[in-house]
């Protein structure tokens, strides 16, 4: 069901209305509810994907509840460390399965064997990619303790991780930010409410009225063999311009329709193409995902008993500077491989929204000093407006050059057509 059609706002509309007649304490149960049906149309009905769904939300509660009382640390880390894989392994398996499965068959055809792995003909739990690192967080986050006590309803917890209108695009929810109006019982706001409302056409403009129209024009480049010679950067501008529309609207969709039950979501946008450099850019676009990675994997990563091992025998043998900087490469290079991976599973997306910003951030942080000669050479105020203006440009360009291989067939047929 899309949040764009005329179904879906008759649903939207009912369970609001519902919502809000209902006593305070109960508003959680027609949420829960809402957001079960929502599930169920998404997956045309289908009872066992959502008891996919269903499952790994039960998991993770079990298992939250379970880290407290296990006895002993290296225990608790085990039983949360087999979780994770778990949960990350499901959404692997349906997702990303062709990953596998087209490189195995690849390597085999190189090696002249035909090994004929075929694709399973199964349903994806519906939004997968969001409610799978939502409960990573929320696991991850009790076992830290950042969430002083695991919730014990399992219903609640169900609700945590589909309350519906972040399943389609996200954002990624945190447990202590929205637990209290989720099942506390929103308080009536009329402000909020028409701020919502107005949000939520803002996006319904910005999807309909923009990223639709920007598709019909993408479509004719990328898909009728026009995507060549100086049609290429025309194809990339108009891509990024419909993913900017579509993405953002969707967030303005999905945060406005939460306000309406008056419960606020995580924003996921900030003047992104204001950024002067790709670093800056991608905590500015899709934010919650970057807070989620840098939180949960990055630093993790870089705290790591393996992660101290590789430190010293970089300081042994490199000297102190390597030992601070080569870890930090590693890390990055495993955060921005799996934003890429996330995206999908193929080497388009790895390299286009992943390996592509590590290459052009890790290249700026060894190049700087180069950079910094240069511009005294050629006596560039870096303080000036126009210089700013110069980053802001090169920023965009780069970002979607990058992005446009997600458009592309195959990764082999974006640097054919870059080339």
């Amino acid at each position: 069901m899309s949040i764009v059609t005329l179904r879906f706002f008759i649903f939207a509309g009912f369970i609001l209305a519902e919502y809000w007649l209902c006593p305070p304490k109960w508003r959680w149960v027609m949420l829960l509810l809402g957001s079960g049906y929502f599930l169920l149309a998404c997956t045309e009905y289908n009872l066992g994907v959502c008891a996919v769904f269903a499952a790994e939300a039960l998991l993770t509660w079990l298992v939250a509840l379970a880290i407290r009382r296990v006895p002993g640390e290296r225990a608790r880390w085990a039983l949360t460390g087999l979780t994770v894989v778990v949960l990350a392994a499901v959404m692997i398996l349906y997702k990303d399965i062709a990953f596998f499965i087209n490189n195995i068959n690849g390597i085999g055809s190189l090696l002249g064997k035909d090994l004929g792995l075929e694709m399973p003909q199964w349903l994806a739990p519906f939004g997968v990619s969001y409610f799978t690192l939502i409960l990573i967080g929320y696991l991850l986050d009790v076992r830290w303790e950042t969430v002083e006590q695991p919730q014990k309803n399992p219903l609640k917890m169900l609700l945590f991780a589909g309350y519906f209108p972040q399943l389609t695009s996200g954002p990624f929810s945190r447990y202590n930010d929205i637990s209290e109006a989720l099942f506390g019982g929103a308080v009536w706001n009329r402000q909020r409410f028409y701020f919502g409302f107005q949000r939520f056409l803002w996006g319904l403009f910005k999807k309909l009225v923009l990223a639709d129209r920007l598709g019909m024009a993408v479509s004719v480049v990328y898909d009728n063999g026009l995507c060549q010679g100086a049609m290429v950067p025309v194809g990339a501008v108009l891509f990024v311009g419909q993913l900017y529309a579509d993405f953002s609207g969707c967030m303005d969709i999905v945060i406005g329709l939460s306000e309406l039950f008056g419960i606020p979501l995580a924003e996921n946008f900030r003047r992104p193409f204001s950024s002067e450099n790709l670093s800056v850019f991608w905590r500015r676009w899709h934010m919650t995902l970057g807070f989620w990675l840098k939180d949960y994997l990055l630093y993790p990563t870089l705290k790591s008993r393996w992660m101290g091992k590789l430190r010293k025998a970089c300081k042994k043998h490199l000297g102190k500077k390597a030992s601070r900087e080569i870890p930090t490469y590693v890390g990055m290079f495993i955060t921005w491989f799996c934003i890429g991976f996330w995206h999908g599973g193929s080497w388009k997306y790895i390299f286009g929204s992943g390996l592509f910003f590590f290459a052009m951030i890790a290249g700026g942080m060894l190049l700087k000093p180069l950079f910094q000669r240069l511009t005294d050479a050629l006596h560039i105020d870096t303080e000036a407006r126009y210089w700013r203006y110069f980053q802001r440009l090169r920023t965009a360009c780069l970002f979607t050059a990058s992005v446009s291989f997600d458009r592309f067939v195959s990764f082999q047929a974006g640097l054919q057509a870059w080339k």
